[in-house]
């Protein structure tokens, strides 16, 4: 490891992003539900930042990031968004309590419960602009990836009767099918979050 807990801090950037927002989120559940980490019982944070898959230069460097079931995995600059940290933690705490299923309307709230927490935490640390809120991934070099106050920014629907809304096949990776659309669907949850907010 690069960095353990209480250990000084990396010579990388990507690292001391993913340390720190992954303690901020674990602070943010802490403190707003009582939950210790993921799973509720103290379960170790781990994150592999710059991830190459097998340093093939056909995806590195690797544009996005996710949660495997285990840790976090950052492409190179992926750490940096305290929202898209939280946001995949957030993902392991859906594993550990509800779940839900990763295709069409309940892979879509998986995705939206995400975005959500992600940009609770972002809040939490105070450190946006007015105009860059209820923005996911503003803070990453290729700027923000969805508009969570209004969806169809990013091409996302904003409540079930959009023609943005998804209803083709679940094509497993993402942009052929999305799993039944789970990223572009979970603007309906993100629209309704930041109603019920602001």
């Amino acid at each position: 490891p690069y960095r353990t807990e209480g250990g000084p801090v990396s010579g990388i950037a990507d690292v001391n992003y993913a340390y720190d927002f992954s303690g901020d989120t674990y602070n943010f559940y802490m403190s707003h539900h009582g939950r210790d980490s993921l799973d509720d019982a103290g379960m170790q944070l781990i994150s592999t930042t710059r991830y190459c898959p097998n340093s093939d230069p056909l995806y590195c460097p690797y544009a996005n990031a996710f949660w495997n079931g285990a840790q976090m995995v950052y492409g190179d600059t992926y750490a940096q968004g305290d929202d898209v940290v939280g946001h995949e933690l957030t993902h392991g705490v859906t594993e550990h309590e509800s779940n839900l299923f990763y295709f069409y309307q309940s892979g879509a709230i998986n995705e939206s419960f995400s975005d959500v927490w992600g940009e609770f935490v972002d809040l939490a640390n105070g450190a946006d602009a007015p105009a860059d809120r209820w923005l996911l991934g503003e803070d990453l070099p290729i700027g923000a990836i969805r508009d969570m106050q209004n969806p169809p920014t990013f091409g996302d629907p904003d409540k079930m009767t959009s023609p943005n809304y998804y209803t083709g096949s679940s094509e497993f990776y993402y942009g052929t099918g999305d799993n039944g659309g789970v990223h572009w669907n979970s603007g309906v949850n993100n629209k309704a979050a930041y109603l019920m907010v602001d």
